[in-house]
C-alpha cells in the first residue's frame, strides 16, 4: 500500500489530483468553527472554537500552496488541449494561484481576536466569518474549473496521450492508421452500441459515463475508468463488450457483439486508444 501511494506521489498528475481535495474540506469546515467562535466568543466555548478555527485556516493555507505547486508540475504534463481547454485552465490557475494568501490573511485576522479589546474581538470574529465564506466559493470555483480540465478537456492524460488524442491536428494524420482505425471502425462502432445512453446530454447518464470524448472515457463511471491505453485486459469496456462479467455486459439488453466488432475495439485500445473528436447527435425521440 504505501509502495503504491509513493508512486502515486512521485507522479505530479496524482499527486496534484491527492492534494487539491485537503483545500476543498478545509474550507468547508473552516465556515461553521468561524461561525460558532463568532457566536460564542464571550465565552470559554467560544474560545476553544476561536484555536480551532485559527488551526484549520493555517492547515488550508499550507494545502492551498501545495497546491499550488504541486498544479505547477501538473500542469506542464497536461499536453496540447483545444482553445477552450487553453481558456479553462487559465480560469483554473486566475483562481487558485492567490488562494493561499486569501486563507493567511484570515489566519492573521483570527488571531486579532485573542487581543483583549471588545472592539478588536467582535470585529476581527465575523471578518472572519466573511473571510471564510468568500474563500470558500472561490475554491468552489476553482475545484470547479479544475474538474472541467480533467473530464471535459482531458488534461490529466498525460502529454503522451494527450498528443495522441490531438493527433488529427498534426500533418501527417491522413497516414496513421491508428487513425484511420478509429474513423473506419471504432467510431461506428460507439455511435451505434455506445452512446445513445453514455452521452452527456442524458440527464442520467447510464452508469456516470460519457463516452462521446476521450476525457469521458479515461475519467469513467461509477464502476471507474472505461479504457486504459494500452491495456484492453484492464479496460472496463472490453470487460463489458466481452461479457466476461455476469454484472456487466454491454450493449444493455441487446444481443452481445460480434466477435470482429469486439476485436476492433480490442486492436484499438492495445494500439493505444487513438482519438479523434467527433460530433454526436443524439436520436430524436419518437412522439407518442
Amino acid at each position: 500500500m504505501m509502495e503504491r501511494f509513493l508512486d502515486a506521489w512521485a507522479d505530479p498528475q496524482m499527486r496534484h489530483a491527492m492534494v487539491v481535495h485537503f483545500p476543498i474540506v478545509l474550507s468547508l469546515v473552516g465556515i461553521p468553527f468561524a461561525v460558532l467562535a463568532a457566536l460564542w466568543q464571550a465565552t470559554q466555548r467560544g474560545r476553544v472554537f476561536q484555536w480551532v478555527t485559527l488551526a484549520t485556516y493555517l492547515a488550508l493555507t499550507a494545502s492551498l500552496y501545495v497546491a499550488r505547486e504541486s498544479g505547477h508540475d501538473a500542469e506542464d504534463l497536461a499536453g496540447p488541449m483545444s482553445e477552450s481547454g487553453e481558456q479553462e485552465m487559465e480560469e483554473h490557475e486566475h483562481h487558485g494561484h492567490d488562494l493561499w494568501q486569501w486563507s493567511a490573511v484570515i489566519c492573521a485576522v483570527a488571531g486579532l481576536g485573542f487581543v483583549r479589546h471588545r472592539v478588536v474581538h467582535i470585529g476581527s470574529a465575523w471578518l472572519v466569518v466573511v473571510g471564510a465564506g468568500l474563500t470558500a466559493e472561490r475554491i468552489a470555483h476553482t475545484a470547479d474549473h479544475g474538474g472541467r480540465l480533467v473530464y471535459e478537456h482531458g488534461a490529466a492524460a498525460g502529454r503522451d496521450l494527450a498528443a495522441l488524442i490531438a493527433v488529427s491536428t498534426s500533418g501527417d494524420t491522413e497516414i496513421d492508421p491508428r487513425l484511420a482505425h478509429f474513423r473506419e471502425q471504432v467510431m461506428p462502432i460507439l455511435v451505434e452500441h455506445c452512446l445513445r445512453c453514455h452521452n452527456p446530454t442524458r440527464k442520467k447518464r447510464a452508469g456516470g459515463l460519457d463516452q462521446s470524448t476521450m476525457a469521458g472515457l479515461l475519467a469513467g463511471g461509477y464502476s471507474g475508468p472505461a479504457i486504459v491505453p494500452g491495456r484492453p485486459d484492464e479496460s472496463l469496456l472490453m470487460t463489458a463488450v466481452r461479457w466476461a462479467d455476469p454484472d456487466l455486459q454491454m450493449p444493455l439488453n441487446k444481443d452481445k457483439l460480434s466477435d470482429e466488432t469486439i476485436a476492433a475495439l480490442d486492436t484499438w485500445i492495445t494500439d493505444g486508444a487513438v482519438w479523434e473528436p467527433f460530433s454526436y447527435t443524439p436520436p430524436a425521440k419518437s412522439a407518442r
